[in-house]
């Protein structure tokens, strides 16, 4: 979603997504835009077909994960007893299951019927104040206090943060490069997926504390196992001969 630059309390269509006129957040979101730019310039003959995923975090069938960036970011801001955020305001989270099938679904179609899909939660996206209240509900934690005042002080202090060494400056850079999407509040329109699909993805709130669960016990690594034998058989480096 990178493409849509600055936007402020919109919901973008997949048509409108794409706005010259507007700046660009960083630049992986202007590559991002120009990547689409040239795909239609270089390759006008070619059937292409364009995903633009929202925040992809979590499974919605399981708590495992193994891409951990926005989950930390999000674990960090869950730990805060005062929120710098509009509570009603919404955020784009698609599970990552959802998004593959979106895509292997499109792919085994003769004839999509578009060319280009947000997959994305769209206008059922939730609000924080959703998400924080699920969350407190199922970790038995306090609802935090939204004070949207705090979104500029706490968004130098971030920056300033992120040069740090250490597990703060490490939650300070990750809060700092999703940030811009977590004071957006803009959607991305998902009716053409699904439509295509016949489903919505399920909804946040619905396993994000399994997900936080699991991420925070397994200090955000998958506890990966190694083959059977594999630590007691030796690779052996064999040459042929012709």
């Amino acid at each position: 979603m990178a493409v849509a630059g600055k936007r402020h309390d919109e919901v973008v269509t997949e048509d409108s997504a794409i706005d010259w006129a507007r700046s660009d957040y960083d630049p992986y979101g202007r590559t991002k835009k120009f990547s689409e730019h040239m795909v239609q310039q270089l390759l006008p003959d070619v059937p292409t077909t364009i995903f633009r995923p929202a925040i992809v975090m979590g499974d919605s069938r399981r708590p495992e994960t193994s891409q951990f960036d926005m989950v930390q970011a999000f674990d960090v801001l869950s730990r805060f007893p005062v929120l710098p955020l509009r509570p009603d305001d919404r955020i784009d989270i698609v599970p990552a299951n959802y998004v593959g099938s979106a895509i292997v679904t499109i792919h085994q179609k003769n004839a999509p019927a578009h060319r280009i899909y947000h997959l994305s939660s769209g206008r059922a996206s939730q609000s924080y104040r959703e998400i924080t209240d699920s969350l407190s509900a199922a970790g038995g934690w306090r609802r935090p206090t939204y004070l949207p005042s705090l979104s500029n002080p706490f968004a130098a202090t971030v920056d300033r943060l992120a040069g740090r060494k250490g597990s703060v400056g490490h939650g300070a850079s990750l809060l700092k490069v999703f940030w811009p999407y977590l004071e957006w509040n803009t959607v991305f329109d998902n009716s053409r997926i699904v439509s295509e699909m016949g489903e919505a993805p399920a909804k946040f709130s619905s396993y994000a504390y399994p997900l936080l669960k699991f991420s925070r016990e397994n200090k955000f690594r998958y506890p990966s196992r190694p083959w059977p034998g594999e630590a007691s058989t030796p690779l052996v480096a064999r040459s042929s001969r012709a």
